[in-house]
């Protein structure tokens, strides 16, 4: 099986280990962090190998997430711009 396959099947997983670290790293995006370094953490690191967290980002709520991270960087270089 590849990577490809390996990933949509861990895609939408119901195992509770699974949703605790979806939780995890949106809560640690919405409190302004990077997913980089969310996904950087021990605490990631332990649990998952690195098949399961690149299926973590394709996670709606993370990919949600992750827009809201992008947007607020953009907006923040749009101001560093614009002087303010």
């Amino acid at each position: 099986m590849g990577i490809k396959e390996e990933v949509a099947k861990l895609v939408g997983s119901s195992s509770a280990k699974h949703k605790r670290l979806i939780e995890y790293v949106t809560r640690q995006l919405n409190q302004g962090r990077k997913l980089d370094e969310v996904l950087e953490d021990p605490y990631v690191t332990n649990r998952l190998n690195i098949v399961e967290r690149r299926a973590l980002i394709e996670e709606p709520e993370i990919v949600e997430a992750v827009s809201d991270e992008v947007l607020h960087e953009l907006q923040r270089r749009l101001e560093e711009v614009a002087g303010r």
